[in-house]
């Protein structure tokens, strides 16, 4: 079920149920970071790319970014920010294993923040 939500400048965002994605939104979101270079960028591309898939329609004057992704750029940063916080629930779905959990914190072949090389 979809979840509306309001953004600190008072603007209205839909938002599709994490529960609804599917592999292929899994694999958009992979393309569309695999194209960035650098730490930095593909986790504001990984961002984008899932307010992007969830975004159902908003109250903004803009084009939705499923249709035009460069919408976002035009958001407050505090709108943004805040889209970027109601997206962990889809990044938990979409990649369930790079999650943190108790299983993949005790498992030493895990990859974790605290993993070395």
């Amino acid at each position: 079920m979809s979840k509306q939500i309001k953004l600190p400048s008072g603007n209205t965002v839909k938002l599709k149920d994490p529960k609804d994605l599917r592999v292929k939104d899994r694999k958009r979101v992979i393309k569309t970071t695999d194209s960035q270079e650098g730490d930095l960028s593909k986790a504001m591309a990984l961002g984008e790319a899932i307010i992007a898939m969830l975004v159902e329609e908003w109250s903004f004057d803009l084009i939705i970014p499923s249709i035009k992704i460069e919408s976002i750029e035009e958001l407050e940063m505090a709108d943004y920010d805040y889209l970027i916080e109601q997206t962990k629930d889809a990044q938990k779905a979409l990649f369930p294993s790079l999650t943190e959990s108790d299983d993949n914190a005790a498992d030493p072949k895990a990859i974790t923040a605290d993993s070395k090389d």
